[in-house]
C-alpha cells in the first residue's frame, strides 16, 4: 500500500441526505459476488469509509456507497453503503441518487426513450432502478426495492419522559423499529434533532433486547439498525412525516426509501393503504416528498411480502479526489459526540 492514497468521489443529496459516492481506486477481487466485495472492503478498505465518512472529510451524519462493477450480466453495478459506524444493505435515497449519478455524468448509457434501467446488486438483493431524463436534465429516479415485510408487530416501547409506545418492526431493505408518535408530544422537526437521535438509540437498545431478527432468504441479514418514528405529515398530500435513527444515532435527513418501503408494508398489514395505492412520505427536514407504491404480494420463502417501489430526486454537489495520508492519525477520521 502507498503511503498516500487518491480516490475519486461524487457529492450528491435527495432532500438533504447527503451520499458520497466512492467510484474508483479500489481493486475488487474478479468475479467476486457483492458479499464477497463487502468482505474485501471491510478487510482491506474499511480505512478508507472512516477517512471519508468521518471528520475531518465528512460529517457525522455522512452517508455514503461504494459504486462497484458488476459480479455477472445479470447486473449493471454493484452498490455497498456505509457511514461512520457500519455498513447498511440497502438504502433508497442512495440509491435514487447513484441512479441519477450514474445518467448526468455518463457512466451508464441512457435508454433511447429517455428512461434509463439500471440493475443494481445489493447485500439485500437486486434493486432495478428507472431514470427518467429528457436532453441533458435528469428527472427523477423510481426504484424497485427487494420486497418487504412486517417481522413482529406491537412490541413495547418506553421514552423517558414520553410513555409507554408500540413498535413493528419491518424488513423494507433494512430492518426498521417503527414507532407512532401521534398521540406522543414528540414532534419530528430538526429543532428535536438531538432528543431524536438519543431516543431512537433507546428503543434501538429495548427493540434488539425483546427480538432477534432475521431475514427468511437471507441469512446474513440479522441485525435490527434503524428506528423510525412518525406522525401525521405536515406537507399537504403526504401519507404521514418521519425520521429514520440508524448508527451511533444518525438522523436522515430524506423520507427515506427503504424507510418508505418498510412503512407501506407496515401500512398495508394494518389495513391502513393498499396494492396499487400511491402515497407520499414526509421526511425530517420537510423539504419534499417521495412517491411510494406497492405493486402486490410475492413469497419470500414462506413468510408474505409485497413488492414496493419508490420515486424522487437527487441533485449533483459536485465531485472531489482526495489524497489519504495513511500516517496521519487525525486524517484517518474521528466522530465528535
Amino acid at each position: 500500500m502507498r503511503k498516500q492514497d487518491v480516490f475519486d468521489v461524487i457529492y450528491t443529496h435527495t432532500e438533504g441526505e447527503p451520499l458520497c459516492i466512492i467510484h474508483s481506486g479500489i481493486p475488487y477481487p474478479a468475479g467476486s459476488d457483492i458479499l464477497a466485495k463487502r468482505a474485501f472492503l471491510e478487510a482491506n478498505y474499511d480505512w478508507l469509509r472512516l477517512a471519508l465518512m468521518r471528520e475531518p472529510r465528512g460529517h457525522r451524519d455522512m452517508f455514503g456507497v461504494f459504486l462497484t462493477p458488476p459480479s455477472s450480466p445479470d447486473y449493471d453495478a454493484g452498490l455497498i453503503y456505509i457511514d461512520g459506524t457500519e455498513y447498511s444493505h440497502m438504502c433508497g435515497h442512495g440509491t435514487i441518487a447513484v441512479a441519477m449519478a450514474m445518467v448526468a455524468l455518463g457512466l451508464v448509457q441512457r435508454g433511447a426513450d429517455g428512461l434509463t434501467r439500471i440493475r443494481f446488486e445489493t447485500t439485500a438483493g437486486l434493486v432495478v432502478a428507472e431514470v427518467m431524463s429528457e436532453g441533458d436534465k435528469v428527472l427523477w429516479t423510481r426504484f424497485e426495492n427487494v420486497p418487504a415485510y412486517v417481522a413482529v408487530q406491537d412490541l413495547p416501547v418506553t421514552l423517558p419522559g414520553y410513555g409507554d409506545l408500540k413498535a413493528d418492526i419491518v424488513w423494507g431493505g433494512n430492518y426498521f423499529g417503527i414507532i407512532d408518535l401521534t398521540n406522543c408530544a414528540l414532534r419530528i422537526s430538526p429543532e428535536n434533532g438531538s432528543e431524536l437521535s438519543r431516543l431512537g438509540l433507546l428503543a434501538r437498545d429495548q427493540l434488539n433486547a425483546q427480538y432477534k431478527v432475521q431475514h427468511p432468504t437471507r441469512k446474513h441479514i440479522n441485525n435490527l439498525n434503524y428506528v423510525t418514528f412518525w406522525h401525521p405529515a405536515t406537507i399537504e398530500g403526504a401519507f404521514y412525516k418521519n425520521v429514520h435513527v440508524f448508527s451511533h444515532g444518525l438522523l436522515d435527513r430524506s423520507p427515506g426509501g427503504t424507510g418508505t418501503s418498510a412503512m407501506m408494508a407496515m401500512f398495508e398489514a394494518r389495513g391502513r393503504m393498499g396494492m396499487n395505492q400511491p402515497i407520499l412520505s414526509e421526511g425530517l427536514l420537510g423539504s419534499g416528498t417521495f412517491e411510494g407504491c406497492l405493486l402486490g404480494e410475492v413469497d419470500l420463502g414462506g413468510t408474505r411480502g409485497v413488492r414496493p417501489t419508490v420515486k424522487g430526486t437527487a441533485s449533483i454537489l459536485g465531485t472531489a479526489r482526495w489524497t489519504i495520508d495513511r500516517d496521519d492519525p487525525v486524517g484517518a477520521g474521528f466522530l465528535v459526540k
